[in-house]
């Protein structure tokens, strides 16, 4: 990332998983299955947001009593995939600095300077994720094995750029808020 000066990065939380990049296999879910449902769970927050949208315009109260239910319903809902998921898949959330470029964060395994690597990164408690491509920019063995990383994204859709730029000032202003 040797024009990250160029780019806006914040300090965040996010689950980090990565696997060798095979040009065989272009598409980067695929390389996560096992996450698919938790890349699901942000679907279930686009539903809660418009079902609150449409509550607010709901006048009879037993129909607002009944819709403010399911509504907590489909919460509890989520927040159970989410913590079912992250305990089959043994994730931990790190800390993470994230912008435009990239990413530093660490990985379990060993990887090298220059390798291309399949990418997730998932937010909590948004499960905002990213399925993408990620080139090693620098690399350091960890005491632990593991490898502190400092990734640069290849071909990062527009989309995704987007919602990774929404998140960002958002978390910003989470912690301008905060402060």
């Amino acid at each position: 990332m040797a024009d990250d000066q160029q780019y806006f990065r914040i300090d965040d939380t996010a689950y980090l998983v990565a696997t060798p990049y095979d040009p065989d296999k272009p598409a980067i879910a695929d390389y996560f299955p096992q996450l698919h449902q938790i890349a699901v769970l942000k679907e279930f927050e686009n539903v809660d947001m418009q079902l609150l949208e449409f509550l607010d315009r709901v006048k009879d109260a037993a129909t607002r009593k009944l819709l403010g239910l399911f509504n907590d319903k489909l919460n509890l809902m989520s927040r159970y995939l989410h913590i079912h998921d992250i305990h089959e898949h043994q994730l931990d959330a790190q800390s993470i600095n994230i912008g435009e470029a990239g990413v530093r964060g660490v990985l379990p395994d060993h990887v090298q300077t220059g390798q291309e690597l399949a990418l997730a990164i998932i937010f909590p408690p948004s499960y905002l994720s990213l399925f993408c491509r990620a080139r090693v920019s620098q690399a350091q063995t960890t005491t632990d094995g593991g490898t502190d990383v400092e990734l640069s994204f290849v071909e990062l859709p527009e989309s995704q750029r987007q919602a990774l730029t929404r998140h960002m000032f958002k978390v910003q202003a989470q912690n301008r808020d905060s402060s």
